[in-house]
Formats: structure tokens, C-alpha cells, sequence
């Protein structure tokens, strides 16, 4: 099934309205569209803009059995935050092999790369830059690790437990993204293709991984302010209605002052609190964007969601928005209502 939508506040919910979701063509327009979206594939994130500014973007997924590739396009500097699953592992990349603000774990991917692919990590914590295009696959840990043994290379199991990136040739990673791109648009029709398409991009991952003169793996080794930075990030999310100083937070995380504000500046390039207030702003625009929210969390105006996420001056608030989302909140609201 394809799904493609106009653009409006729902694009989600509209792409999600069939029983399979084989394919998958779809604007979004905000970080929490994005959200609902990776839903669809079984994924839950926490998506959150960075940089200031209206959102357009495009989420594309086949679905090829053992393999879930996907094309994410954004136009703003994006964050995403999450859990990718136990027997999950990704081979991820930017299409043009130069981005400046991509990040794994708020460490900068390298030139010509593949990422994402350390084994055993839960965790999901990247950001895209904007005007950007990633491509993701998404594999099954324990049927790309049997495919491994029947190609008699269970020693490269080791090297995806320890490591997280690959810097690869050049011309390899185009030829990764041309297959990406062919294979989003012809999606295979029956079972037999999906396993021998499957087979292939298996047998281009084992080649890369493998290649040791043309690639080099890059250790996963994250500094203490760039974990401390992840997990402030995984708590923000999930405490963003609730009213915390700096100085709380960082008794909660067991960090410093100084050391959270360095971390979250050399990410992000703001402050712990601006970060929390970004947050908090990406879950006002869902709810404004949204009706069905509105309804079932019983909020009638704008200053209702405003103040149960924290913003006590509407003046502040408004402007806030706008610089963000380069529109009013009211726009917002009028939009989802007339779609």
C-alpha cells in the first residue's frame, strides 16, 4: 500500500489509516508529524526542531520483509530520541556523504560513512541536518548475525558489537545510495523478489563491513558530557509538563551546572533550559495541530495548552512560538481546524 496525503496537521494519521503499510510517501510539516510517522514502521521517537523555522519534510518507507528502508528528507535541523527495539540494528547514512550537523549520540558522523549499527544498543539518539536526506536500513540483529554464519564471517559479529561507524569509499557510498533510492521506488511485488532484494542489500552491507582496505571502523566511544547530554535528553522528553530549574535537573542527573550547559551547548548549540523549552513548545504544536488531542485531553483555548506545559506569560509564549514555527500559535490551531 502507498500512502501519500496532503499536507496538513494529520498527514500521519492519514498515511496510518490502511491495514498495511507496505509503502509509505508522506509530507510532514512538524516534528510531531514525524513522530506519528515512525510509528507506522513499530518505532517510537521523540522527534524535536532545533533549528528555527517552518518544517518541511518527507518520510519515505518500503517495507521489504526482513529490511525497512527509509528516506528521511528535512529541511531544519531535526533531533530524535528513542528505543529501536532488542533485535533491531541500522545501517544509516546522509546522502551526500558531507553533512555538518549529523550526530550519533551527539558525536559527529564521519565523512563517506555508515552508522548506526552497533549491536546491542537499545537506545536510539541522532540528529539530521538541515537540508538534508538520510537513508536508514533497519535489520533484524539475529537474521543479518545467521546470514553472517552462512557466509562464514561470524568474526565481523565482534567488530558491530564494539563499533557504530564505518567510514567507507567515496564511490561506495554512492552506489549505497543509489541502491536506497532504486529500491524506495520499486519496491519488490512478490515474496521471492522481497527475499532476493533482502539477499543483496545483506550481501552489500557484509561486503562493506568486511572490506578492511577500503573501509574503517570507527570505535564507539562517546565522552562522559556527550552520554550525560543523551540522557538529559531522554529525561526532558518524558518530564516536559513538568516544572524543573537547572539546578534541579542537574541533581536529578548528577551532573554540574557548568557540565550540562557545556554538553547541551556543543550539541545543540543552546542551553539545558532553552533545550526544555523547545521541547515543550514541539508538544504545544502537536496538540494545537491535532484536534482529536484537543478533545481527548479536554483543552479549549490555546492559553489551557500554553499553561499546562509551562508557559505562564502569553506574550512570551506567542513570540517563542513564532520564532520557532514561523507562524502564530492561532495559525497553528486554524489550520488543523480546516485543513
Amino acid at each position: 500500500m502507498t500512502a501519500s496525503t496532503a499536507s496538513t496537521g494529520t498527514n500521519a494519521q492519514k498515511a496510518g489509516s490502511g491495514h498495511s503499510q507496505q509503502k509509505i510517501n508522506c509530507p510532514f510539516q512538524s516534528a510531531s508529524e514525524l513522530k506519528q510517522l515512525f510509528k507506522l514502521i513499530g518505532k517510537a521517537f521523540d522527534v524535536v526542531q532545533l533549528s528555527q523555522g517552518r518544517l518541511r519534510g518527507r518520510f519515505k518507507a518500503a517495507n521489504l520483509g526482513s529490511i525497512v528502508l527509509l528516506e528521511l528528507q528535512t529541511n531544519q535541523h531535526l533531533l530524535l530520541n528513542g528505543e529501536r527495539g532488542s533485535d533491531c540494528m541500522s545501517f544509516c547514512f546522509e546522502a551526500t556523504g558531507l553533512a555538518e550537523d549529523h550526530r550519533l549520540f551527539n558525536i559527529p558522523i564521519a565523512p563517506y560513512s555508515l552508522n548506526g549499527f552497533r549491536q546491542g544498543q537499545l537506545e536510539s539518539h541522532f540528529q539530521l541536518s538541515a537540508n538534508s536526506t538520510t537513508y536508514l536500513a533497519l535489520l533484524s540483529i539475529s537474521r543479518f548475525n545467521a546470514f553472517l554464519s552462512h557466509c562464514d564471517s561470524d568474526d565481523l559479529v565482534e567488530k558491530l558489537e564494539t563499533n557504530n561507524a564505518m567510514q567507507i569509499d567515496p564511490a561506495l557510498h554512492t552506489k549505497f545510495r543509489q541502491k536506497f533510492q532504486y529500491f524506495l521506488e520499486h519496491q519488490p511485488l512478490t515474496s521471492q523478489q522481497s527475499r532476493q532484494t533482502t539477499n543483496h542489500l545483506y550481501s552489500s552491507f557484509l561486503s562493506a563491513i568486511s572490506d578492511q582496505t577500503k573501509s574503517k571502523y570507527l570505535a564507539y566511544a562517546p565522552s562522559a558530557r556527550q552520554k550525560l547530554v543523551t540522557e538529559f535528553v531522554a529525561w526532558g522528553f518524558k518530564n516536559s509538563d513538568q516544572d524543573y530549574n537547572l539546578d534541579q535537573i542537574s541533581e536529578l542527573l548528577f551532573a554540574s551546572r557548568r557540565t550540562l550547559i557545556q554538553g547541551t551547548k556543543e550539541s545543540f548549540g543552546m542551553g539545558p533550559m532553552e533545550m526544555m523549552k523547545r521541547v515543550r513548545l514541539e508538544k504545544v504544536n502537536w496538540i494545537l495541530r491535532t484536534p482529536e488531542v484537543r478533545t481527548a485531553k479536554q483543552f479549549k483555548t490555546i492559553s489551557e495548552i500554553a499553561q499546562y506545559y509551562g508557559f505562564q506569560s502569553r506574550g512570551h509564549f506567542a513570540k517563542a512560538y513564532q520564532q520557532v514555527f514561523a507562524e502564530s500559535p492561532s495559525e497553528t490551531w486554524l489550520k488543523s481546524a480546516n485543513p
